[in-house]
């Protein structure tokens, strides 16, 4: 075991191995969390950042001119997501599809300092299941929707995720989005492919650079994906 880094909780899941680790950043007194799947980083509690301006980056151009707004959320994380999205006055629902139970379980326990208690928050509604799925089961339209399952559209957690980056499941996603309705895509890479599917599919797509911290607290890069159907982006 590294010395800085203790293991929390290891799980063996459907999937795959699953990791809860805490980890000092070096040269500093300070712990944060990371979950590690199958051997290979997931994510990490410093990626705050990058997570909230996933939700930002979604609900903002919508907050001004639209009330009661239904949000959906593919991926819980550890809640920086979820809670940036809580924190707009105007959204009535979000709805955060999860496939581990470790990952709810822990967001909303030993994360929920993280996240300011926002599984708890009355306007949520978790479930348990592949985002997929419900995405081609489900008949509700959103005002906005936010995709976290995966390091980006080309470095997937389950192999099973490369369909969320395909057209078919970008023409559906756009299907559930109520006029005007955005979608957002969190990456730790640019995928060309991608950016071009995404124009292909929607009215307008863009590719934004966003700054987060690494485990030094050094500045670092992600992307974040948005698309809007039929309302030109504020």
């Amino acid at each position: 075991m590294e010395p800085d880094k203790i293991v929390i909780e290891r799980a063996a899941t459907p999937w795959g191995d699953l990791q809860l680790q805490q980890r000092l950043i070096p040269g500093q007194e300070k712990h944060v969390y990371e979950i590690i799947f199958n051997g290979v980083f997931l994510m990490a509690s410093y990626n705050e950042r990058s997570e909230k301006a996933l939700a930002a980056l979604a609900i903002g151009p919508l907050a001004s001119v639209r009330k009661g707004l239904r949000v959906l959320i593919g991926g819980l994380g550890m809640g920086h997501t979820l809670r940036a999205a809580l924190d707009f006055e105007d959204v009535q629902t979000v709805e955060v599809v999860e496939i581990e139970e470790c990952i709810i379980r822990w967001a909303r326990g030993i994360f929920s300092g993280l996240n300011g208690r926002a599984c708890a928050d009355p306007r949520v509604v978790l479930m348990e299941m592949d985002f997929g799925d419900y995405v081609f089961g489900t008949d509700k339209d959103y005002d906005a929707i936010i995709l976290d399952v995966d390091n980006g559209p080309a470095w997937f957690a389950l192999e099973g995720n490369r369909r969320l980056y395909e057209r078919q499941t970008l023409i559906r996603i756009r299907d559930l989005l109520s006029g005007g309705g955005v979608f957002t895509v969190w990456a730790a890479e640019r995928n060309e492919a991608f950016e071009q599917r995404l124009k292909e599919v929607y009215e307008q797509a863009e590719t934004i650079t966003v700054e987060d911290l690494d485990i030094r607290g050094k500045p670092t890069e992600y992307y974040i994906y948005r698309a809007q159907h039929c309302m030109a982006l504020r």
